[in-house]
This record gives structure tokens, C-alpha cells and sequence, in this order.
């Protein structure tokens, strides 16, 4: 899948990179019902506006980062992936950028 601009709530699939425009509303982002080890999904505050209207990552029944909860993403301009690991940790946060460095963020 590409990269694609959202408006409006929006279920993901495997490979996705969503650009979240959190501009007029709050936005909900649901992660693929079913996961397999290794599936991705790429997620951006496009508008810059999550701090006033957040994305709300839904679970789809599954676990993010071991919790049978959903993300609330309230920070402006966040990027970021969330990678399937297993039923038990379910979806986990990855970093995939760097600084001048070398290190991560």
C-alpha cells in the first residue's frame, strides 16, 4: 500500500502510510483486524493539529504495546509506525527516524 491523506475515520491495512489531516475534527485510525508478524502501519499528523483534534489509533481487538487499549496521539506533527509482533504484545511503536547522528529520536 501508499501513502494516502485522510479526512475522515479510516480503517488501515498492512503496509499503509496514513497522513492524518486532524485540521477540523478529531480522526479515528483502525488497525487492520488481523494482524501476521511483521505487518506495518506508518501513521502522520499531516496537518500538524493532533495536540487540538487527536487520532485516536483503534485496537481492531487487538493489543498495542501489550495493552487491550487504543493509542491517543495528542502531540502536533507525530510520525510514527506501529509494527505486529503477536496476540500477547500485539501492535508495537517503531522508530524509523534518525537524527544527524545516527541516533534515534
Amino acid at each position: 500500500a501508499a501513502w494516502a491523506l485522510k479526512t475522515g475515520a479510516y480503517t488501515a491495512v498492512a503496509g499503509d502510510g496514513v497522513m492524518v489531516d486532524t485540521s477540523s475534527s478529531a480522526i479515528t485510525i483502525t488497525l487492520p483486524a488481523s494482524g501476521a508478524l511483521g505487518d506495518f502501519v506508518r501513521i502522520m499528523d499531516a496537518t500538524g493539529d493532533a495536540a487540538t483534534n487527536n487520532i485516536t489509533v483503534g485496537r481492531a481487538g487487538h493489543k498495542i504495546q501489550g495493552l487491550a487499549a487504543d493509542l491517543i496521539i495528542s502531540t502536533a506533527r507525530a510520525s510514527f509506525g506501529l509494527v505486529y509482533a503477536n496476540a500477547a504484545q500485539g501492535w508495537l511503536l517503531m522508530r524509523t527516524n534518525k537524527n544527524k547522528y545516527g541516533d534515534n529520536k
